[in-house]
């Protein structure tokens, strides 16, 4: 199954709108390849993801209002969940390996893959800038030299020179794509983490300085005061390929 990048940019900070999307494509995979559901009803529906009647009636509206449902017959009584994916490949991402056991598993899913494409976007930057100024035997340098020139217009670099610094994925960032609190975020990457979708690499140093300012970043350890840094993130091997540009 595959959802349209231009979905999972439109969701980005909308909690609401994620968790509609989930429901749409876990409604898809429920119906299968027709992804068409004749005679449909609120109860039909139900009986079906097993989700509450009251989600339901609160997220289907916003699927109509977004085109990821139509209707056909001459009443309209059969629904179709369409539009999640576009005919062009390279304009969607694969999220085979979302975990469809339930409503619950899809959301959870989808909230951690729109953290993942942080990260992903970061990899595919370093490889450019690394194509762009070394570049292997059989690498496309001139595409790579084009590409980090936009990206220089764009202000995501500030040069065509500049080399690839790695700051680390804050939950900070990661709670802003979402749309949910700090301490959401980081039970988003544990769940990422317990699928095997990326190995987090924890940063921190020692505090030399009793009287600095303690905050949440920052944790006491065997007498000793430690600043938190933002972990680093490896995304695995097929994850990567379902996220790849």
């Amino acid at each position: 199954m595959q959802i349209r990048r231009k979905i999972m940019n439109e969701i980005k900070g909308q909690p609401r709108l994620q968790k509609a999307l989930a429901f749409a494509v876990f409604l898809k995979f429920k119906l299968g390849r027709s992804s068409m559901m004749r005679n449909y009803s609120i109860n039909k529906i139900h009986t079906l993801t097993k989700i509450s009647a009251t989600t339901i009636q609160k997220y289907l509206p916003i699927l109509i209002e977004n085109g990821w449902v139509t209707f056909s017959g001459k009443d309209n009584q059969h629904l179709i969940v369409s539009k999640l994916c576009s005919h062009t490949d390279g304009r969607n991402i694969s999220i085979d390996k979302f975990c469809f056991d339930s409503f619950k598993d899809v959301y959870r899913s989808l909230r951690a893959f729109l953290a993942l494409i942080i990260q992903s976007h970061k990899d595919f930057i370093k490889r450019t800038i690394q194509i762009a100024t070394k570049p292997a035997k059989g690498q496309n340098f001139k595409a790579a030299r084009k590409l980090v020139k936009r990206l220089v217009r764009q202000g995501i670099l500030k040069s065509v020179y500049d080399a690839y610094k790695e700051y680390g994925l804050s939950l900070k960032r990661i709670a802003k794509e979402t749309g949910n609190c700090v301490r959401t975020a980081q039970r988003i990457m544990n769940y990422a983490i317990s699928k095997n979708w990326t190995t987090k690499q924890h940063h921190y140093e020692k505090v030399k300085s009793a009287n600095f300012y303690f905050d949440d970043f920052m944790f006491y350890k065997n007498g000793n005061l430690y600043k938190i840094y933002a972990n680093t993130y490896e995304l695995s091997k097929a994850i990567s390929t379902a996220l790849s540009h």
